[in-house]
């Protein structure tokens, strides 16, 4: 049986980050992932999946050498964002300025983030694809795992990054609460003739918003995630392009120009997840392991980054060893993590329901709120927010 100090289920952006964090801690680890990494280079066809790194995980991701690994061509960063209501006339703009940031966040395909972190690690742990855990014995000081190749390995702590559909979550039976939007995230990606530059841009419909993220500001190109009632978005999915385009071209609510489809459409279930638990003796959650948010504000990789910094700084080789210092250090980190995750993502939730429908009572308040926090002070600390 092999020895490493921490086992990692799951080789997506959260896992393999942890995976770099943790072997140059100086800890030695095993990443396992269940599918096969793909290869991306400059003309590969774009992952429809992408995400808003903020400012401080950006400065992260260099700290560890990550960010260099990057295809620099296909991250975009942005230090503008605007937010309006196509109901009213509330709107929220601020740039970078109010987050004493250069930029906001960097925007990028989750398959590139995840190669990057692949190519950081180059060797410095051992990892393993097309593999996942079959069996896991987690009592007293040791982990014990095997996995489908039959492969076997013991060590100080399992970390689960494997999305919202844990196997490791499940072995340990701690139990989640899941509550559904009954709404669908479109993704596609957009040509926009006329759209501002550098800018993160968001549109409030009945229904729900549409996010429109720069992808390449000298292409035009912009990743839509939008989110629509589940029988819309299937609609959406299936109409023609120009039907589509118009579509998209009314939910902005502002003249840009042309709006040109450029790629398939695809979308996913929302729901928000609440793991009750991040911890149960040596198995630890991060990620959609953890937790899942509504996509409004572009937070989940965000908060799943959170994870794993702060689990890397409450361990180390020492409290590994010992019981009862890794069980106040995983108490700590679930202490913190969920009061952390739940701020966020009550607030998304809030603002979803605020914002997805056209009840007199909401109007006025939307309308009064975002003017409010757009001259105010406060628009500092929601920068901020967005850059961190």
């Amino acid at each position: 049986m092999k020895r490493v100090d921490i086992i990692i289920s799951g080789g997506g952006m959260i896992g393999s980050i942890a995976a770099v964090a943790a072997s140059q801690q100086g800890l030695s680890v095993l990443l396992i992932e269940a599918q096969s990494t793909s290869t991306i280079k400059q003309d590969s066809p774009r992952d429809l999946r992408v995400s808003a790194i903020s400012a401080d995980n950006i400065n992260y991701l260099k700290e560890l050498g990550i960010f260099a690994h990057l295809l620099q061509d296909r991250v975009q960063p942005y230090s503008k964002m605007q937010v309006w209501d196509n109901r009213g006339d509330g709107e929220i703009a601020f740039e970078t300025d109010y987050a004493q940031q250069d930029y906001l966040g960097y925007l990028m395909e989750n398959n590139n983030l995840v190669q990057a972190a692949w190519n950081t690690l180059n060797g410095h742990c051992q990892s393993v694809q097309q593999t996942q855990i079959k069996t896991i014995e987690n009592e007293g000081a040791q982990i014990r795992v095997e996995l489908s190749n039959g492969d076997k390995y013991k060590s100080r702590l399992l970390i689960a990054a494997e999305g919202r559909n844990s196997f490791v979550r499940a072995f340990a039976k701690i139990k989640t609460k899941e509550t559904p939007y009954y709404q669908k995230g479109l993704v596609a990606y957009i040509k926009i003739e006329n759209a501002p530059t550098q800018t993160a841009l968001q549109a409030f419909n009945t229904g729900g918003p549409i996010g429109i993220l720069p992808i390449n500001n000298t292409e035009k190109i912009y990743s839509i995630v939008w989110s629509l009632p589940e029988k819309q978005a299937d609609e959406w999915l299936q109409c023609e392009q120009q039907t589509f385009e118009q579509g998209v071209t009314k939910a902005i609510g502002k003249d840009f120009g042309q709006i040109t489809l450029l790629s398939k459409r695809a979308a996913f279930p929302l729901t928000q997840l609440y793991a009750q638990d991040y911890f149960k003796n040596r198995i630890v959650l991060c990620g959609d392991s953890a937790h899942g948010v509504h996509p409004l504000a572009g937070q989940g990789v965000n908060l799943g980054i959170g994870d794993i910094q702060l689990l890397l700084k409450v361990i180390d080789a020492s409290v590994l060893k010992d019981d009862d210092l890794l069980h106040q250090a995983l108490r700590k980190y679930q202490r913190r993590r969920i009061w952390k995750v739940k701020e966020t993502s009550e607030m998304m939730s809030i603002l979803h329901h605020l914002f997805k429908d056209d009840e007199h009572i909401k109007k006025p308040l939307r309308n009064i709120g975002l003017k409010v926090v757009n001259a105010l002070p406060f628009k500092k600390w929601l920068a901020n927010q967005a850059g961190s």
